[in-house]
C-alpha cells in the first residue's frame, strides 16, 4: 500500500514523485515502458515556452517559477545520481514574431527584456538542458529518495469504489493507494474520462555529430530550433504532426530539418546527421495543460497535458500537485 501511485515516467512523474518523496510521502510510480523513454526524453529541453504569449496565464506562470529553480534543481540532482544534467543558460535568439503586438503585451505585462540583433531579438535568461542526461539523473535520484519504480507495467484501469480511487489494476495485479496522481503524458486519456481529450501530437528531430560549428546560443525561427549541446552537437527540431501514436520517422522530414538548419548555419550543409527520432506531446483540445484535483474522485489528481512545455513546466507543476495532495 502506498500514499501515492503515480502512473507515468517522464519527467512530470518522476518530477512529481519526487516532490512528494520530499514532502515524506511512500511514493510508488509506475511507467508502461521504462522511465523517460517518452515524449520528455524526445523534447529539445528548452526551459521556455518558445512563443510564451501563444500559451495560457498557467503555462506561463508554472514556466516562470520552473525557471527560478531549475539550475539549482540541476545542481542537486547532479549531486545525488552523479549525471550531470547539462543546464546551460545561453539565451535565445528568436528570429520571428517577438515585434508583434500580442508579443509585446506580453513582455511588458511579464516585464521581459530582450536586446535587437540584426537576425532578431535575444533572449538571455532562456536555458536549456540535455533531456535524456535530466531524465537519467531524475530516475536516480528519485530511487534514491525511496521511490518505488515499477517499470514495463500496464496500467488497464483505475479501482474506484463511490468517490475515492482505490489504486490501480495493472499487468502485474492490483496495486493500492491512499492518492493517485495520472502523469501519463499522451496516453492519459486511455485512463481518464476527460472533458479535455489529451493527444498525441508527434515531432520529429535530428541531431548532428560533433562539428567545427561554433553555436552559442539557441535559435528560434517558423516554430523550429536549433540548439547547441555541450559536447558541440546541435540538435535540431521539431514536427507538429497530428497522426496517433504512428512511431515512423519520415526521410523528407530529416532533410528538411536538416535544409532549415544549414540556412541558419551554412557551416551544417555537410555535418553528418546522427540520429533522427520522433516522439509523441501531450496535446490538448484546449492547449492548456490539466494540473488540478479530479472532479469526481477526491483522492485523483491529474498533471498532463503540458504539450510542448513539459520539461519546462515540470518543478512548478509537481510542487503545484504536491501542494493540492497535502491540503
Amino acid at each position: 500500500m502506498s500514499d501515492c501511485i503515480v502512473v507515468g515516467g517522464g519527467v512530470i512523474g518522476m518530477m512529481s514523485a519526487r516532490m512528494l518523496a520530499i514532502s515524506g510521502a511512500k511514493v510508488t510510480l509506475i511507467d508502461q515502458r521504462e522511465c523517460g523513454h517518452e515524449s520528455s526524453w524526445a523534447g529539445g529541453g528548452i526551459i521556455s515556452p518558445l512563443y510564451p504569449w501563444h500559451y495560457d496565464d498557467l503555462t506561463n506562470d508554472l514556466s516562470f517559477e520552473s525557471q527560478a529553480v531549475y539550475e539549482e534543481l540541476c545542481d542537486e540532482l547532479h549531486r545525488s545520481s552523479g549525471i550531470d544534467p547539462q543546464y546551460q543558460k545561453s539565451g535565445l535568439l528568436m528570429m520571428d514574431e517577438f515585434d508583434s503586438t500580442e508579443a509585446k503585451i506580453w513582455m511588458e505585462r511579464y516585464k521581459v527584456d530582450y536586446q535587437r540583433h540584426a537576425d532578431g531579438a535575444f533572449f538571455s535568461h532562456v536555458a536549456s538542458v540535455r533531456n535524456p542526461r535530466l531524465l537519467q539523473a531524475l530516475k536516480i535520484d528519485i530511487i534514491n529518495k525511496g521511490v518505488k519504480i515499477v517499470e514495463n507495467t500496464q496500467v488497464n484501469q483505475l479501482i474506484t469504489k463511490d468517490d475515492k480511487v482505490l489504486g490501480v489494476n495493472s499487468s502485474e495485479g492490483d496495486l493500492l493507494c491512499d492518492n493517485l496522481i495520472i502523469c501519463a503524458g499522451a496516453w492519459s486519456s486511455q485512463l481518464l474520462d476527460l472533458s479535455d481529450r489529451i493527444f498525441p501530437m508527434k515531432g520529429q528531430m535530428i541531431i548532428f555529430k560533433q562539428c567545427k560549428v561554433k553555436l552559442s546560443h539557441v535559435i528560434l525561427d517558423q516554430g523550429r530550433y536549433i540548439i547547441p549541446r555541450i559536447d558541440g552537437k546541435i540538435l535540431v527540431g521539431s514536427t507538429m504532426e497530428d497522426v496517433g501514436f504512428n512511431r515512423d520517422v519520415d526521410e523528407h522530414i530529416k532533410n528538411n530539418l536538416h535544409e532549415f538548419a544549414w540556412q541558419h548555419i551554412p557551416m551544417l550543409e555537410n555535418v553528418e546527421i546522427e540520429k533522427h527520432w520522433s516522439g509523441f506531446r501531450p496535446a490538448s483540445e484546449t492547449d492548456k495543460a490539466i494540473v488540478d484535483r479530479d472532479k469526481n474522485y477526491h483522492n485523483l489528481f491529474i498533471n498532463t497535458g503540458h504539450f510542448r512545455n513539459g520539461i519546462n513546466m515540470a518543478p512548478a507543476s509537481a510542487n503545484r500537485i504536491t501542494q493540492l495532495i497535502n491540503e
